[in-house]
């Protein structure tokens, strides 16, 4: 499979109840495995607020991290630009690109939390027009341009970078929908998108797909759709990453099994009882949304060649470049995270990509040889 990369996707969701000093500890002892497993990147998050969300800077946990690993690439996933003055985000961004000898890259968004925008003044009616003026000024002057500009939100005064990049162009990716004005932004801004095949919740209730427009609880027509739209449209062949919860379990019954605690447990404590959504909460209600979710193909859980074959399908329907990142949802302990992590990249990883290709062609060319010669023997005697 040409052009197919893997990452992880660390929102980062620490469970209230764990220490969040050895929640961060498991974090860094994480990406320390992600980087001996050969994975090619790893994703980490920004927030504020919500208990659950407690790294607030991605930037300072890259840069904690970077002196301890060798080749995996750091994306901050995401920085919401509205947050930040863009000057500041810019020179961070170029500063962690020398301390990780080139291995930073810049991924951005709007922001979700309500709570965090409320606590920094952020008007949540205004935010899209403040991200796409920030973004503006970031690509600018990580481009080595000189701005002067004022907004509604910020003004930049002959602001220039005293950094370059270290080896060419920083990538910048921007956490998008593929939606027609998301899809516009990219083409503008030249940037390349990282979509989530699902939101961390799934759905708000079982039974209804979590991509509007769909009827049949397939979710993926609808998202290849806009991905060939993107394609399309984009100026160059662009690298699409495509976040995807997956785990690996002897059969989907015992997968549900072993997430089913974490599962219901994050959705009653995060996603219904603090960020307010409208979630049964019910075990049996919880249940059936997992369980349609692995139906729908948009949480992918059975063992390594079921794994294996959705991802092919979800990576061929994509189309490459593309990446496909795994999300990292806090619903399992640090160890199992692990053990999934492992068993993703020692096993379905190298499937993907076709690792095991050259022992079969061997096999099956030896064992027709040995055939022939077994068959010529027989003959002459």
């Amino acid at each position: 499979m040409d052009g197919i990369e893997f990452g992880f996707f660390m929102p980062p969701a620490h469970n209230p109840s764990i220490n969040p000093y050895s929640a961060l500890q498991d974090d860094l002892a994480l990406c320390n495995h992600l980087d001996e497993l050969g994975v090619d990147e790893v994703w980490i998050g920004e927030h504020h607020s919500s208990g659950w969300s407690t790294l607030s800077s991605p930037e300072m946990f890259i840069a904690a991290v970077a002196r301890e690993t060798r080749r995996i690439r750091f994306a901050t996933g995401i920085i919401p630009l509205p947050y930040h003055h863009p000057v500041h985000t810019a020179e961070r961004i170029l500063l962690l690109d020398h301390l990780t000898d080139g291995r930073a890259l810049l991924g951005c968004g709007t922001g979700t939390y309500l709570h965090d925008m409320e606590m920094l003044g952020m008007d949540p009616e205004s935010i899209r027009d403040h991200f796409h003026a920030a973004l503006d000024v970031v690509l600018a002057l990580i481009r080595g341009e000189t701005v002067d500009t004022t907004t509604p939100w910020f003004t930049a005064k002959k602001a220039v970078l005293q950094l370059r990049p270290l080896r060419g162009a920083i990538e910048t990716v921007v956490v998008s929908s593929l939606a027609d004005e998301a899809r516009k932004l990219l083409v503008d801004t030249a940037t390349s998108p990282i979509v989530h095949l699902t939101p961390p919740w799934g759905v708000i209730r079982p039974g209804v797909p979590p991509w509007a427009g769909t009827v049949d609880m397939d979710p993926v027509p609808s998202f290849v759709e806009r991905v060939a739209a993107y394609r399309k449209e984009a100026r160059h062949i662009e690298r699409i990453r495509c976040c995807v919860f997956v785990h690996v379990s002897d059969s989907v019954a015992k997968g549900v099994e072993e997430l089913m605690p974490g599962w219901c447990g994050q959705r009653n404590t995060l996603w219904k009882n603090v960020m307010g959504l409208p979630i049964p909460g019910s075990t049996a209600a919880h249940q059936e949304a997992l369980e349609g979710l692995i139906n729908a193909d948009t949480f992918i859980v059975g063992d390594v060649a079921t794994c294996t074959r959705k991802l092919a399908h979800l990576a061929e329907r994509i189309g490459g470049p593309v990446s496909l990142v795994f999300n990292v949802y806090g619903w399992l302990s640090h160890r199992a995270t692990l053990e999934q992590a492992t068993v993703i990249a020692r096993e379905v990883i190298p499937n993907l990509r076709g690792a095991s290709r050259g022992i079969e062609e061997s096999i099956r060319l030896t064992s027709l040889e040995a055939a022939r010669q077994i068959k010529r023997r027989s003959a002459m005697q």
